[in-house]
C-alpha cells in the first residue's frame, strides 16, 4: 500500500516482547526488511518484559541482524528503565515494592512442586501479557517521530507497505474500527471509568488490538493522563487494572470518539491485517490458502498456534512463510522455530 502522507511524517515503532517469543520477533524483523519502506521510518524500539531483561536483550542481539536495511534503526529497551518512579502517595510506593518482588516470588517454586516446565515470566515474575500492556504505554516517552505505531511480536508483514499504510495524507492516525463486541463494550467502559473519561455515543469505536497507531504528542498526552488517574502503570495492570486494557484507555483518554478525537484519527481505508488461528487441525493451513490473494498487508500469529500446531498446519507454515521471502526454505522453520 502507498499513500502519500504529510511531509515530516516519521514513524517509530513499539514492540514489547520476552524471549519466549523470540522466533516470532524476528519473522517480525525479517518482514519488516522485506517489506517496509524505510522512507518515514524512524526508531524500531523494541522493549524487554522479561523477569530476566539481562538475558530478553542478549536474545534480543541475536535478532538484529535480521532488521537489514533497518537494523541501524533498532534499539532495545529494558521495561524497567521506563518506569518513572513518580507515586502519588506512600501507598502507591508499598504496592510498587509488593508488585516488583514478593508478590509473584512463588511462581517458580509452584511451577517446580507441581513438575511444570519453568515458564519465562515478565519483569518482576508478573503475568507477561499484563505488564506488556504497561510498557506500551510507557513507551510513549520514548517517542521522537510524529507518529507512534505499536505492534506485537505476533505481527509481520507479507506484502510492501509504507508510512501511508499507517498515516492518513492529512497526518492523522489511521484506526480500524469495528462494530463493539460485548467484551470490547465492557473493556471501553471500565477503561473510562477508570480515568473519569467520558464516551461518545457511537456504532463503532476502534479495535483493541495491534497496530495501533497514534500522534507522539497525543500518545504521551494519553499516558500522563492514565498514569496520574491510576498511578505507577505497572502496579495498575499487574494488580488493579480488572476489565480495563492500554489500547482502551488510550482511547478514552484521547477523546473516546468525540468531535477532537476524531479530527486526530481516520478509519483506515482497506483491511491492514489479517489475524490467523489453528484451533483445530488444518485451520492454519486453510488460513494460509486464503491469504495467497488477500488484499492485507500485515498478519498476526499468536504463538499459542505456533509452538502447537500440527504437521498439516506445520507443512503449510514452511510452504507460506519461503514464498514471502521471510525463510530461505521450508526446511528453515524448525530451524527458526527453535529461536
Amino acid at each position: 500500500m502507498s499513500v502519500s502522507v504529510t511531509s515530516g511524517t516519521t514513524l517509530d515503532f513499539i514492540t514489547v516482547c520476552f524471549r519466549t517469543e523470540l522466533p516470532l520477533l524476528r519473522l517480525q524483523a525479517r518482514s519488516m526488511d522485506r517489506f517496509l519502506a524505510p522512507e518515514g521510518v524512524g526508531r524500531i524500539l523494541v522493549i524487554a518484559n522479561d523477569k530476566d531483561e539481562d538475558a530478553c536483550i542478549a536474545a534480543f542481539e541475536t535478532v538484529r541482524a535480521d532488521w537489514g536495511r533497518h537494523a541501524g534503526r533498532v534499539e532495545f529497551v529494558r521495561g524497567s528503565a521506563m518506569m518513572p518512579g513518580r507515586f502519588r502517595g506512600p501507598l502507591d510506593r508499598v504496592e510498587r515494592l509488593w508488585v516488583a518482588g514478593p508478590r509473584c516470588a512463588w511462581r517458580h517454586w509452584r511451577d517446580r512442586l507441581l513438575g511444570r516446565r519453568r515458564t519465562i515470566y515478565g519483569w518482576g515474575l508478573n503475568a507477561g501479557w499484563l505488564m506488556q500492556q504497561a510498557f506500551k504505554l510507557y513507551a510513549a516517552r520514548l517517542v521522537t517521530g510524529s507518529h507512534a505505531v505499536i505492534l506485537d511480536a505476533k505481527n509481520f508483514f507479507v506484502a510492501p507497505a509504507d508510512a501511508g499504510l499507517f498515516v492518513a495524507p492529512d497526518g492523522r492516525a489511521r484506526v480500524a474500527m469495528v462494530t463493539p463486541s460485548p467484551k470490547l463494550a465492557t473493556w471501553s467502559s471500565a477503561s473510562a471509568r477508570r480515568i473519569g473519561a467520558v464516551l461518545a455515543p457511537g456504532a463503532t469505536m476502534p479495535e483493541s488490538s495491534t497496530p495501533v497507531v497514534l500522534r507522539a504528542e497525543d500518545f504521551r498526552a494519553a499516558t500522563d493522563r492514565i498514569e496520574r488517574a491510576v498511578g505507577p502503570l505497572e502496579s495498575f495492570f499487574a494488580r488493579r487494572s480488572a476489565q480495563s486494557t492500554e489500547f482502551m484507555l488510550l482511547y478514552a483518554a484521547t477523546g473516546g470518539g468525540n468531535a477532537d478525537w476524531q479530527r486526530r484519527f481516520a478509519p483506515i481505508e482497506a483491511p491492514w491485517i489479517r489475524r490467523l488461528s489453528a484451533t483445530e487441525p488444518g485451520d492454519l493451513a486453510r488460513a494460509l490458502a486464503g491469504c495467497e490473494n488477500a488484499p492485507e498487508p500485515m498478519l498476526a500469529l499468536h504463538r499459542k498456534w505456533v509452538f502447537r500446531i500440527g504437521a498439516e498446519d506445520r507443512a503449510a507454515l514452511a510452504r507460506y512463510l519461503p514464498g514471502r521471502g521471510l525463510l530461505a526454505d521450508e526446511a528453515e522453520l524448525e530451524v527458526f522455530l527453535a529461536g
